[in-house]
């Protein structure tokens, strides 16, 4: 009896043999490995062609063969069709393969590796013919924000080493829309929330949106991704963590075991999760040759080099660029962070300004500064959010915002007097900052001040008071993370300092809690997934309840 291959196997072995085919890309010879299939034969691209000429669907949106797994389109990329559950699997560990060679001999990565292979499925054809279709005059509009902004984009995101075809989650989350808004309160041309925006460094209060900052929002989305890929392995996954949180896709990941997105959105995840991915590709497709879909004519913005400018605080930008003799709105749109048209209270701030502009404000400086400040009012009407903390009573929180205890109760329609850690509670017109227009100081209310010593740190700070890394820094206007002995930090919010933690110097002893997740771990001491899995050694993101991990704060 003659036993079969299974399946898997065979298809295994098929990619394997494709892997010393792509990693002969850079060079264009042909593997001796493939020698009935080669991706760069143009007699076998034009056999595959005629094919397919009686399906009009295929021919429309210029596709080769559904009859093979892979069909090479051009130079910069592969598609992958109708894949099954089989054919994933041998897609996954042929990749982690693929992966682990060009790591360990790093001089054979071909040139274009750097970018996400593109998948086409029926999933994706769907966007395709959507985005010529009824989404036609929007994507057109992208299409031509594109141009300003991508530049920029690829650079930040080129220096960090990912693939720079990640750009298209811009496109995709806000059309290069850098003061888009969506209705979950996600902001900017990465749509970022507040809660994950600040998580990376960017400042978002009444003054400073940086999340609408083209260049400052693409660094903290770059960093985000970067996290959500060593957390996954996946640039598909990480890209579904992006738009639904990385908590939901590990949860579906530890339920399935399975480590693929395309695999795992047949069983689960949100719909527009789903879509997401799907959406991306198809983006990203037609982004790269526009006029092969029928994007004829599109007028591209041109980007608009820019220099920053250190200038005084709580200056109007209407007035700024009547000193310096530029157009209002012009500056207005080079800095779109500033959600008042003005620079914040506190130290002078950098504004963004035409390339050679940079001479003229500093010519006008007496000038600039003699403009009239900006008023600052202190919020009556605003709501803030507190997350309630252990030892926290409405009262406590009351006082604390200098709010009444029935208001609070009334905004949260709470009629006694129990709260539970870890509840939001909407602080109706508190306010724990107030300003003084005319010294630009910042005053803060119950908050405890903290003086630096020698071998202090930020991460090492706000776990002694049960704060947090970006709450000091925003509290003290620290962009960086360095800190001076003898310096004395705010510390809002803050708790006596325990003496009790686990730690030596800078390193924090952490024993694993049920629940606990790399990524809750990784936020609380503000390091990164990939950081903490170097120090202990660990091979997946899977914790078991009591283990002891080493942190290492900044």
């Amino acid at each position: 009896m003659i036993k079969k291959e299974p399946m898997f196997f065979r298809r295994f072995c098929i990619l394997a043999l494709v892997v010393f085919s792509l990693t002969g890309c850079a060079s264009k010879s042909r593997s001796p490995f493939s020698d009935n299939v080669s991706f760069y034969d143009p007699a076998k691209k034009a056999e595959f062609e005629r094919g397919i000429k009686q399906d009009h669907t295929q021919r429309k949106f210029g596709l080769l063969s559904t009859n093979s797994l892979f069909a090479k389109e051009d130079e910069s990329g592969f598609f992958l069709f109708q894949p099954d559950s089989q054919t994933w699997k041998a897609y996954y560990y042929f990749f982690h393969i693929r992966k682990r060679i060009f790591e360990d001999f790093p001089h054979i990565v071909p040139e274009n590796e750097n970018e996400i292979p593109v998948v086409f499925n029926s999933r994706v054809q769907y966007f395709l013919e959507y985005f010529q279709t009824r989404g036609r005059g929007f994507f057109s509009n992208w299409l031509s924000r594109s141009g300003k902004y991508i530049p920029i984009m690829k650079q930040i995101l080129e220096s960090k080493g990912m693939p720079i075809d990640l750009v298209y989650l811009a496109m995709i989350e806000s059309g290069f829309n850098v003061r888009a808004k969506s209705h979950m309160g996600a902001v900017g041309p990465w749509q970022f929330i507040e809660s994950t925006a600040k998580r990376y460094g960017l400042r978002v209060d009444s003054w400073v949106d940086e999340r609408m900052d083209p260049e400052k929002s693409t660094i903290a989305a770059a960093n985000y991704l970067r996290d959500l890929y060593d957390m996954f392995q996946s640039w598909e996954l990480a890209a579904a963590g992006y738009n639904c949180g990385e908590e939901r896709v590990q949860a579906a990941i530890d339920r399935f075991q399975v480590y693929d997105f395309w695999e795992i959105s047949e069983h689960t995840l949100p719909q527009e999760t789903k879509d997401y991915v799907p959406k991306l590709m198809a983006a990203l497709i037609i982004a790269k040759k526009p006029e092969k879909y029928g994007f004829n004519g599109i007028e591209y913005q041109e980007p608009k080099p820019v220099e920053k400018v250190l200038v005084l605080p709580q200056r109007s930008l209407r007035d700024i660029a009547g000193v310096i003799g530029i157009d209002y709105r012009s500056l207005r749109d080079f800095n779109p962070s500033l959600i008042r048209e003005a620079t914040p209270p506190g130290d002078s701030y950098k504004i963004n300004v035409p390339m050679g502009y940079g001479k003229v404000v500093a010519a006008r400086y007496n000038d600039i500064s003699a403009l009239k400040m900006v008023a600052v009012a202190t919020p009556s009407n605003s709501i803030k959010y507190y997350r309630v903390r252990r030892g926290d009573s409405i009262g406590k929180i009351a006082r604390r915002y200098g709010v009444s205890v029935s208001s609070m109760k009334s905004a949260n329609k709470i009629r006694g007097s129990m709260i539970r850690v870890g509840q939001m509670l909407a602080i109706p017109g508190g306010s724990r900052v107030a300003y003084s227009s005319t010294k630009g100081t910042v005053q803060k209310n119950d908050s405890i001040t903290h003086k630096v010593k020698r071998g202090d740190s930020l991460g090492r700070i706000a776990a002694s008071y049960g704060s947090s890394v970006p709450a000091i820094k925003s509290a003290n206007r620290i962009k960086g993370s360095q800190i001076i002995a003898g310096q004395v930090l705010t510390i809002p919010g803050g708790k006596t300092a325990s003496k009790n933690n686990s730690k030596s110097g800078d390193i924090i002893k952490y024993r694993v809690k049920k629940g606990d997740t790399l990524w809750d771990i990784a936020s609380k001491y503000e390091v990164s997934v990939s950081s903490i899995k170097r120090w202990n050694n660990l091979r997946s993101s899977q914790l078991a309840s009591g283990k002891q991990l080493t942190i290492y704060l900044e």
